[in-house]
């Protein structure tokens, strides 16, 4: 005789089956509190409970063997049972670390910005201090060349000290900021969508 496949109960949602187990759970403990009640001294005497805590490890023990019998003659959301759990777990965890990756990700973005915030003030002010230093030089030169009637010029004025390291700081300065204006509206919103994506998940209903 050829196998008959059984076909499962369909479930629509997860949300669903949890209510369907809560409220099975329920029933389950109505009926033990129901039954504690003839119980001589009632449901709140002593007899009863002594029992209620022996009757409610059993009860759990029923309950887990009886879900997990359950769990492959159903389907949820359109796939067994089984096979739901194993990819919502994996997807789970999955978002977890790439949320984590991307909440570290914007706080080193946030830290970097920060110290260049600390950094552009001073290397502006060093750049327009020597600036400043180069237009006063070449203004105003020496009195023995002006006795001698000697003009030196303009390109071969001496640069004042750290010419090159604050002309490269600034540089480096601005190239930063181009590139942290650039890529930083995509990441913030990469972190907005995994912020919220972390609360949908948190807020799911039992």
């Amino acid at each position: 005789m050829a196998d008959q496949t059984i076909a499962r109960v369909v479930i629509d949602t997860e949300p669903d089956w949890l209510r369907i187990k809560s409220n099975v759970s329920q029933a389950m403990t109505d009926a033990m509190e129901s039954r504690l009640a003839m119980v001589p001294g009632g449901k709140n005497g002593e007899a009863a409970e002594k029992l209620r805590n022996e009757l409610k490890e059993r009860l759990e023990r029923l309950k887990e063997m009886m879900f997990e019998m359950v769990k492959y003659n159903i389907q949820v959301n359109g796939q067994n049972y089984e096979d739901f759990v194993q990819a919502t777990e994996g997807f789970d965890e999955v978002l977890d670390r790439k949320m984590y990756a991307l909440s570290t990700e914007k706080a080193d973005y946030e830290a970097r910005i920060a110290e260049k915030r600390k950094k552009m003030p001073e290397g502006i002010h060093l750049l327009e201090e020597d600036l400043e230093m180069r237009r006063t030089e070449a203004e105003w030169l020496p009195d023995e060349l002006e006795d001698d009637n000697e003009i030196k010029p303009l390109e071969e004025i001496f640069k004042p000290p750290r010419y090159d390291e604050t002309k490269e700081t600034f540089q480096a300065v601005v190239a930063n900021l181009s590139e942290i204006a650039r890529v930083a509206p995509t990441h913030l919103q990469r972190a907005q969508r995994a912020q919220t994506v972390r609360e949908e998940v948190t807020n799911m209903p039992p």
